[in-house]
């Protein structure tokens, strides 16, 4: 294992997937599934109703996934963390599971609010807020929104201004094409997703279309630079040195150029992160959470 430490941080940078491939992926079966040993239940606000997943007791860690990804992607790492000491709260972002509110005219200050209104509901004053790629975005404007409420804030993958090569994204874009056959599909997954030699099974399905879409157009509208820094709660960025969507650099420039923040970065770890390298991803949030006490 290789840990690569720096204090202080900062960044910019975003790369909107195209969303034209976004209409005609099949999402995974598993939507909404329940997750064993965690307890289901919906939170709403208006029109906005959220499907989590809770476990564990103690301070509240609030987990976002990635663009048009299910909250059952945090399963395992969300199971070590409640052993650690800690309550873990999944969301479904809206249009994933059985989490629903409106598509249209929405901004990442939604989507964090949204955040909040879990937060809200559970009675959770202060919380620690971590997302995974996509989440990341969501989890800085979450953070930047109520930063007195932050204890700490994880990225999971910190994209930046260094934006992938053109072929890194026509690959990307390939695990959106209907027309590819499964061979074809897992291939794409594993050469953008995934490090070399990584097996790309976990990543195969989950893939959300419309929600996807949302995200994305949301990102589009919204104003990033008043959150861009994620707030002034600590923070600990966990960066693939392998993630060829998010290029390592970017997270090297962002905890160089913000206060209070740390990298621990891995090799044989791509964009997907969490079925790569779950123990040692895992151990790294896990010393941050603890070192916030």
């Amino acid at each position: 294992m290789s840990l690569h430490t720096v204090q202080p941080t900062r960044i910019w940078a975003f790369g909107i997937l195209a969303v034209a491939f976004l209409s005609i992926v099949p999402g995974s079966a598993a939507f909404g599934a329940a997750l064993e040993g965690w307890s289901r239940s919906m939170v709403e606000k208006g029109d906005v109703r959220l499907e989590i997943f809770q476990k564990g007791s103690g301070k509240t860690v609030l987990m976002h996934p990635s663009l048009g990804r299910p909250a059952q992607d945090f399963e395992a790492l969300g199971n070590s963390v409640a052993k650690a000491g800690y309550h873990v709260v999944l969301i479904n972002p809206r249009g994933i599971g059985a989490s629903t509110g409106p598509m249209d005219d929405v901004k990442l200050q939604n989507l964090g609010e949204d955040v909040w209104m879990v937060a809200d509901r559970l009675g959770r004053d202060r919380v620690f807020m971590l997302g995974q790629n996509f989440g990341n975005r969501v989890s800085r404007t979450v953070s930047a929104l109520h930063p007195d409420r932050v204890i700490g804030l994880i990225l999971l993958a910190c994209g930046g201004e260094i934006q992938p090569d053109k072929a890194t994204w026509d690959e990307f874009w390939k695990i959106y094409d209907a027309a590819l056959s499964p061979e074809q599909h897992r291939e794409a997954v594993a050469n953008s997703m995934f490090a070399k030699g990584n097996n790309p099974d976990a990543f195969i399905d989950g893939w959300h279309p419309k929600t996807a879409k949302l995200q994305a157009a949301a990102a589009e509208r919204t104003d990033f630079k008043p959150y861009f820094n994620g707030g002034t709660a600590p923070a600990l960025v966990v960066q693939g040195l392998e993630d060829k969507i998010a290029p390592p650099q970017n997270a090297f420039d962002f905890v160089t150029k913000r206060a209070d923040a740390r990298l621990v970065a891995f090799p044989h770890m791509g964009h997907a992160m969490l079925p790569e390298q779950p123990k040692h991803i895992a151990d790294a949030v896990i010393d941050f959470l603890n070192d916030q006490r």
